[in-house]
Formats: structure tokens, sequence, C-alpha cells
């Protein structure tokens, strides 16, 4: 007779179902929809490619740095009087022009020096021109690599060799716009 191996109706052999489109479809969709969850998942879990990394953090505005230095028994005041500025940097090359920057600067300084207030006013048309130079000395890619940490650290440095009376104690961006 028949080997079991050979014999159709045995109970070894296996018969298989038919695949149809419908099948593989459904298949794929919830392999799809496995991965899109996935994805989603690793996204918000992970710090750096969470929704809006890109974006720079806002400073906080003088008002809250005033009221956080009454807190810390450090008072300080707040010189904003320089408003925006719109500068150009660097040309990467020398067939294309700088990309255009936004910027609105403003300082804190030691509230008891007064005189210190008086020079920042009196110098503002130099300290534009300081903040404009230096980023006319930089091209975006540069200045995006520094951070704008690094950026503002400079620019303190570079206002703080000019005045005379006393010291600036931060800098603050309210805009940092880099446009293209």
């Amino acid at each position: 007779m028949y080997n079991s191996r050979y014999n159709p109706n045995s109970i070894f052999v296996k018969h298989h179902k038919r695949v149809t489109t419908e099948y593989v479809l459904t298949v794929m969709l919830i392999c799809l929809m496995v991965c899109i969850a996935a994805g989603t998942v690793y996204a918000f879990v992970v710090k750096k490619s969470g929704i809006g990394h890109q974006y720079r953090k806002s400073d906080p505005t003088p008002k809250q740095v005033i009221d956080s230095s009454i807190k810390a028994n450090s008072r300080v005041s707040a010189f904003n009087e320089l408003g925006q500025i719109r500068t150009i940097t660097k040309s990467p090359d020398d067939e294309h022009t700088g990309t255009l920057l936004v910027v609105t600067p403003w300082f804190s300084y030691d509230a008891s020096n007064t005189i210190l207030q008086e020079e920042l006013s009196q110098k503002s048309q130099q300290e534009k021109a300081i903040i404009i130079n230096y980023f006319g000395q930089n091209t975006k890619s540069e200045l995006l690599a520094k951070g704008e940490d690094s950026v503002k650290d400079e620019i303190k440095a570079l206002l703080n060799e000019q005045l005379i009376l006393g010291k600036i104690q931060n800098i603050f961006f309210k805009e940092y716009i880099f446009f293209e």
C-alpha cells in the first residue's frame, strides 16, 4: 500500500490554505500600524527628538529677572532701550549674502549702580554697533554651532570692555531669529 509519507489522506500531510490578497493587505496594515505606534512612542521618549526641540527656549522677561533677583536678595535692574536690531551675518562665500538676523537684546546689571544705567543709555549707539559688528563677523552656521549661550557670553564680554562705570551681569535676547 501507500507509505504514510505519500498518502494524501495521512494526518502528517499539511493542507495549506490559499493566501488571499485581503489577508496580505491586512497583515501589511497591522505591521504599518505597529511601526507608526513604535515610532511615536520613541519620539516622545527620546528628549532630543521631542516636539519643538529645534526651537529656542525663550529668555525670561525683564520683570521676571527683577522679581527673581528680589527673592534672591541680589537686586538687579534691566536695560532694554536698544530695541530690535536687524543685521546681516557674514556671508558663507563670495557668491551669497549673509543671513538676515533679528535680535532684541536687553541687559541686567546691579540695581545699586545707577550711574551704569546712564552710561548704558549714553552708549546705546555704540552698543548696537558692537552687536551688529559681532554678528557681521560670524556666519549663520558659526553662530548656530557656538550656541546661543556662547554668543551671549561673547557679546557680554565685548560690551563690558567698553563700559567704564560698571559691568552688565547678563545679556538676554527677547528675539533671536534667522531669516532665509
